[in-house]
């Protein structure tokens, strides 16, 4: 019994897209997959870097939200001090998130903090590509050429 090759047939261009051409696969039995696959034909280099950062971090970190995630935080509060860009570089401020106990570096609102506060970002690819953590953090302290916000001693109003 011979099989039947994958058919592939081209996509239009979605807009508003920005990953170029996308092809469908279909199997040998459409009837096995609910859509068919979408294979993108390149990726942009920001798309390829924040990969090698989710490679880095599945390889070298403990899974996301399990007590040896958890556990790797030191409790610095450096990551909840507000940051601001300048040119290519985030600087590392003085003023701390509102919902952060100075005194103890501890999140009053932890187990919802990301509903709460906007600017509040899950530790992931993103943030590590845009240097968003202290480079002494668990986190990141063994990523390669990793570099961390710069510090200076300014709030946020004063930038």
């Amino acid at each position: 019994m011979a099989l039947k090759a994958a058919s592939i047939k081209r996509a239009k261009p979605q807009k508003g897209k920005k990953n170029g051409c996308i092809w469908k696969v279909s199997g040998p039995n459409p009837g096995e997959l609910d859509e068919p696959q979408v294979i993108p034909m390149y990726k942009t280099t920001k798309e390829r870097r924040l990969d090698e950062i989710q490679r880095w971090m599945d390889e070298n970190l403990p899974p996301s939200g399990t007590p040896e995630w958890e556990a790797l935080c030191t409790g610095c509060g450096k990551c909840c001090y507000d940051k601001v860009w300048e040119g290519d570089r985030l600087l590392l401020l003085t003023s701390a998130c509102p919902y952060l106990e100075v005194e103890t570096n501890r999140c009053r609102v932890y187990p919802e903090r990301f509903e709460i506060e906007p600017m509040c970002l899950p530790i992931g690819p993103e943030i590590i590509e845009m240097g968003g953590l202290p480079e002494d953090c668990p986190y990141v302290e063994n990523f390669p050429g990793y570099r961390g916000p710069k510090v200076v001693n300014k709030s946020l109003d004063e930038v």
